[in-house]
């Protein structure tokens, strides 16, 4: 093969790696926390912002409740049905009494807890271990990359923490 030409495969090679490590990083999913006014949510999910994140923590400061959303596909669950959601890192464990509720924009049921005490949820997520979810027959590991650093801003923002 000619010195040319193996350049030309070598850029090509770095080209198409480049841009399948786009794709990837658009799928990846991170944990970021947000505020408007007195709502502030703390998720893990995608990086795309019109995706729903699998888990997402609410405070809602002025009304002084906290609500917790898993997206985890409950596809055969109604509406209303009660369902436990289980948070754990480590040793730690927490099983949050929620029921399905339904996502009328994007579609799916998801489980919801209500009106929960948010300390305890935050001391699973504070944990050393990656943070694993369980809903329905859906377990799903959360990583534990940028969660500590998360968690502490929605910490201070939310009243109820």
């Amino acid at each position: 093969m000619m010195p040319s030409a193996r350049l030309t495969l070598l850029a090509a090679v770095l080209v198409a790696g480049s841009l399948s490590g786009v794709a990837l990083a658009s799928e990846t999913s991170i944990w970021t926390n947000k505020e408007n006014g007195s709502f502030v949510t703390l998720t893990y999910g995608p990086l795309d912002p019109a995706k729903t994140p699998l888990f997402m923590l609410s405070c809602f400061n002025g009304m002084g409740i906290a609500v917790l959303n898993v997206h985890s596909g409950l596809p055969d669950t109604k509406p209303g049905t009660a369902l436990t959601i289980d948070l754990a890192s480590g040793d730690l464990t927490l099983p949050v009494e929620g029921e399905s509720a339904r996502d009328q924009a994007a579609g799916g049921t998801f489980g919801e807890a209500s009106d929960i005490e948010i300390k305890p949820i935050l001391n699973v997520l504070r944990g050393k271990s990656p943070v694993t979810v369980k809903v329905g027959g859906t377990n799903s590991e959360l990583s534990d990359h940028g969660r500590a650093e998360a968690v502490e801003k929605f910490t201070e923002a939310c009243e109820l923490s």
